[in-house]
């Protein structure tokens, strides 16, 4: 509860004064100060001692002290209210009374923050060099010397199927993509080894020849082109008329000797 001044009802100032206790300090109120009317009050008890009589000298001379206690009382500084418990004044105290943390202590976390680091380190240097590539020289294995294998290649000599030569005959077949073969018994021809085909287009569209052997590549033919192809070896070949990519009709050609 704070203090209200007894003349003029001002709120008290109280004045302290700092004692230091061992490692810190406390503030030990002093006097009550009414900073409206200067008018005073004294904490400290020294009010209730009793003075002896003094002689008419010593009065004389403490008539004086009072005049120059008004004076200094005339212009009190004004302090406030929070100074009697000021955080910022008692934190330097707590900081020189708080033990500070020995020399030993601080070497210990040191210590084993730099075993972890060494370790760390020769685990990272061990995993590289398991995978560097060694050269033959470093590695102490003993490469076994391949022994050479015996391949025993029996040659073989391809008769191949014997080629006549061109008897100078070609036979002319004629095809178209809606009819197929004008000569509907030209669908499976039968001819010697050596004679030649002659496939014309008599249509007006395009189509395409294809043999189903292999004998030639595709071939597009126009309106009135033709192709020739001389069989030299003896068999069956088939062939297709296409016509955008579908097949229209199909014929065989059987080669004799």
């Amino acid at each position: 509860m704070v203090d209200k001044c007894p003349k003029c009802g001002e709120t008290l100032v109280t004045r302290t004064i700092q004692k230091n206790i061992g490692h810190g300090s406390i503030d030990f109120p002093v006097a009550d100060i009414c900073p409206k009317c200067n008018w005073s009050r004294d904490l400290t008890g020294a009010g209730d001692i009793i003075a002896k009589p003094l002689t008419p000298e010593a009065g004389a001379k403490l008539e004086k002290k009072p005049e120059v206690v008004r004076q200094a009382q005339e212009k009190p500084k004004k302090i406030p209210e929070n100074s009697r418990h000021d955080p910022e004044k008692t934190r330097p105290v707590l900081e020189k009374t708080r033990p500070r943390p020995s020399a030993s202590k601080q070497r210990v976390p040191d210590m084993n923050r730099m075993i972890t680091l060494a370790l760390a380190f020769l685990v990272i240097v061990g995993i590289v060099w398991a995978f560097l590539p060694k050269g033959p020289g470093e590695s102490g294995d003993i490469q076994p010397t391949p022994t050479p294998e015996v391949t025993t290649s029996a040659t073989v000599t391809a008769n191949p199927a014997p080629q006549v030569t061109h008897t100078g005959k070609n036979i002319t077949v004629k095809i178209d993509r809606d009819r197929g073969f004008y000569v509907p018994a030209q669908s499976n021809l039968k001819i010697k080894a050596g004679d030649g085909l002659l496939w014309i287009n008599e249509g007006t569209y395009s189509l395409t020849l294809i043999s189903k052997d292999g004998l030639f590549d595709d071939k597009l033919l126009d309106n009135d082109k033709r192709t020739t192809h001389i069989f030299k070896n003896t068999g069956t070949f088939s062939f297709d008329i296409v016509v955008r990519g579908v097949k229209k009709f199909s014929g065989t050609v059987t080669v004799e000797s």
